[in-house]
Formats: structure tokens, sequence, C-alpha cells
């Protein structure tokens, strides 16, 4: 026996094998890649998830800080409008102040109910009409009008009249 191989045919054969084995191994390889491919898709759809989620928990984060900058925002104006402490003692001391002058002066009465009722009636003129946004706009202290001559007169009369005929009160006697 007598193994004739034609050249041809073992070379064809080493070429198929070769060939045979090459596809193989892509084929393997293929799958270990389409299996990476869709490990890598999930992990990024996963993180895709995960930023979103932070994404619109940051968004809300952010609308909250903005919903609450804008309450203190109201807060804060608001609490500019009120009085504070040191204004209400104030007010509180002009208060015991006139109470005091009305029991001590006998003319300061009824040049105080005066001016009360001139103040009123200026109150009242501004909370109606057009003066209600001149206050607004500007201080109410520019919108003030002048005392007439004759009730300034009168108390700078009734102060001066009054002053220096009272005694100066003694430190060591009790205020009445």
């Amino acid at each position: 026996m007598d193994l004739h191989i034609n050249p041809f045919a073992v070379g064809l054969g080493i070429g198929l094998l070769t060939t045979l084995f090459a596809w193989l191994d892509g084929i393997f390889k293929r799958r270990a890649l389409v299996k990476e491919v869709r490990t890598l898709k999930d992990h990024l759809h996963t993180q895709m998830e995960i930023n979103a989620a932070g994404n619109d928990t940051t968004k809300r984060e952010l609308d909250e800080a903005k919903r609450v900058a804008e309450n203190l925002r109201v807060t804060n104006s608001a609490l500019k409008q009120k009085p504070g402490r040191a204004e209400v003692h104030t007010l509180t001391l002009y208060d015991k102040a006139l109470h005091l002058m009305q029991a001590r002066a006998p003319g300061f009465a009824p040049a105080w109910e005066n001016a009360l009722k001139e103040a009123e009636t200026e109150v009242q003129k501004t909370e109606t009409g057009l003066l209600p946004l001149i206050r607004n706009v500007f201080r109410p202290s520019l919108n003030k009008s002048n005392p007439a001559p004759s009730s300034a007169g009168h108390n700078e009369d009734f102060l001066e009249t009054d002053s220096p005929s009272r005694p100066e009160p003694d430190s060591n006697q009790p205020v009445r």
C-alpha cells in the first residue's frame, strides 16, 4: 500500500482544517463579544437610570431650595415691615410720657386732642384716592404736611410759658 497522496489534496486539507479552526475560533470570540456588549449595554442602562434618578432628585432639591428661598424672601420682607423690639419699646415709652404729660400739664390735653384729630383726618385722606400710591412710593415722613402756624405757635407758647414757671424736679424726690 503505497500511500500516494496528492500534494494538492494535502494542501487543500490543511487549508480547510486551518479555515475550520479559524471559523470556530471566530464563532466563540463573537459569542464572547456579544455577551460583553450585552453586559456593557445593561451596565450603561443601569448607570443612566441611576444618573436620571440622581438628576431628578437634584432637580427636586433645587426646586425645593428655590421655594424655600422665595418663602424666606417673603418672610424677610414681611418681617422688615413689622415694628422691631426697639420701635415697640420707643412707642411704649412715648405713650407713657404722653400720659404723664396729660396728667401734669393742664393745657396739654386739649392741644394733644386737636393734633390727634388732625392726624387722624390726614391718615384717612391718605388711605383713599391717589395719596396711598404716593405714600407707598415715597416715605411716609415726606408726605407729612407742615403743621398749621397757629397750632405750632400755640404749642411753642405753651412750652415757653409753662416750662419756666415749673420748677425742675429734684433727683431725690419721687416722680408723681
